[in-house]
């Protein structure tokens, strides 16, 4: 080198550095902005940054931080942990403010400083959900931040491909918020025919509700999404066996819900089919670990739990323990059950009477009247709820292990309460042998939340 001139060594150095350039740009070049993370799909780039994008471990919305601000202060020093608690404190500050302009646009840079941090999308999407939305008085309004909350949890499945638990919770708040909170008849609703008509124009809002379904089979869509990435990526923070009844779980639900919308027909029943056949020949056929990495299934024969015994080397008493053990803690012969039932026609008519009853309470048929002979005849809404509960009280006498069930005991309960109006407003006593009175007198102390919930059907529409 030492006999080459001094322009023949430039030339040496920079024919080194275009050289050294060929691995970098191979290893470092960026991507292009409209990939999708934790995918190879059209991934233009360096072998690095595919690799970022392949595992979702991209950082590329720093920059998004309010400059002026002391989080972003923090990040400038390399403490991005303690940037994101301050947000999470002004969060908190501008929530109680009832802020939330300022709310939301603090939750965006928290989770653009720590966007694989699992718990932060977990509580975020809970807090938008939960207890934003109960701050606001009109129900489109509290649905607006329940969709939130929702959407947010949907981005950090999209930002975090391996986290199976935020799949897990997206199912858990389609099904939970919209179908079972005390908003529960305008949710539904409008998670089919959005209130925002200038948006949505009379359709589903299409961020969650892309083909316009009911709540709780897109529930089902999001919980058999989690349990094939449990496949891959096991879900944390929930026992393995209740992790996977989502989808099952989903379609009882949804089996109950439009039965309790006065829906009786072959839709219905061919529900509770689903229903039935998800939890026994797909939920019921998964194969779990148990007390001492013993393999068993929930839905298996005598012939199964000894060929089972054999795999494990266990004895077929250790397996049947084992198998037993599971069986009783996820109440998998009451769901079985209660499907079964649910499918009878005379249960039914049972649900069918009292619901027809409750419409005949909300349209004012509920006193007695005399019919030409001069003969008391008692009032249309009386006659279909002790027809109700006199179809329960055989239904019970044929399931007798499903009286226990609080769904059933809060609808006779609720019944009875209706009765009990209808005969006040006839200036009547109830009488002492009504239909399921030991049910009833068993479960007094439900009553606070019977009446409460016989409010809640019989106030006026938002």
């Amino acid at each position: 080198m030492n006999n080459l001139t001094s322009r023949q060594r430039k030339l040496v150095y920079a024919g080194c550095v275009l050289l050294l350039l060929i691995p970098i740009v191979y290893l470092g070049a960026p991507t292009s902005d409209d990939v999708i993370p934790g995918t190879r799909n059209a991934v233009s780039g360096g072998k690095l940054a595919q690799m970022r994008v392949e595992y979702d471990l991209g950082e590329s919305t720093l920059g998004e931080i309010d400059p002026s601000s002391a989080a972003m202060n923090l990040v400038l020093l390399g403490l991005r942990g303690p940037a994101a608690g301050v947000l999470h404190l002004k969060a908190l500050d501008y929530q109680e403010k009832k802020d939330w302009a300022k709310l939301k646009t603090t939750v965006d840079s928290i989770i653009k400083l720590q966007p694989h941090y699992v718990e932060i999308w977990k509580f975020q999407g809970w807090n938008l959900a939960f207890n934003v939305s109960r701050e606001w008085d009109k129900v489109a309004d509290r649905f607006y931040w329940v969709k939130e909350g929702i959407k947010f949890l949907q981005l950090g499945t999209n930002r975090n491909q391996t986290a199976t638990f935020l799949y897990h919770n997206v199912g858990d708040f389609m099904g939970r918020k919209f179908g079972n909170s005390d908003e529960k008849k305008y949710f539904r609703k409008f998670f089919v025919i959005d209130p925002d008509d200038k948006r949505f124009n009379g359709t589903a809002d299409p961020e969650i509700n892309p083909q316009g379904k009911d709540n709780y089979l897109v529930a089902h869509d999001w919980f058999v999404d989690a349990n094939e990435k449990d496949e891959t990526y096991r879900i944390e923070g929930m026992t393995h066996v209740f992790a996977r009844q989502g989808p099952s779980r989903s379609l009882f639900d949804y089996a109950t819900a439009i039965q309790s919308e006065g829906q009786f027909g072959e839709e219905n029943r061919s529900a509770w089919d689903k229903a039935y056949n998800e939890w026994t020949q797909v939920y019921g056929y998964d194969v779990f670990l148990g007390l001492d990495d013993i393999r068993y299934k929930l839905n298996s024969s005598l012939a199964e739990l000894q060929s089972m015994a054999k795999e494990n080397g266990v004895t077929v008493t250790k397996q049947q323990q084992v198998w037993e053990q599971n069986v009783k803690m996820v109440n998998y012969r009451f769901w079985q059950n209660f499907a079964d039932c649910e499918r009878d026609p005379l249960t039914v008519d049972a649900h069918k009477a009292i619901y027809l009853g409750k419409q005949a309470y909300s349209e004012g048929k509920i006193s007695n009247w005399q019919d030409k002979d001069g003969k008391t005849q008692v009032s249309e809404a009386q006659t279909l709820f002790v027809d109700g509960l006199e179809n329960f009280e055989k239904v019970f006498g044929k399931y007798p292990q499903l009286t226990d069930h609080d769904a059933y005991i809060e609808e006779v309960m609720l019944a009875v309460y209706y009765l009990e109006q209808i005969q006040r407003n006839n200036g009547q006593q109830m009488p002492e042998d009504f239909p399921l009175r030991d049910m009833v007198i068993q479960n007094l102390g439900r009553q606070p939340d019977i009446e409460r919930q016989f409010r809640i059907e019989n106030r006026p529409d938002f």
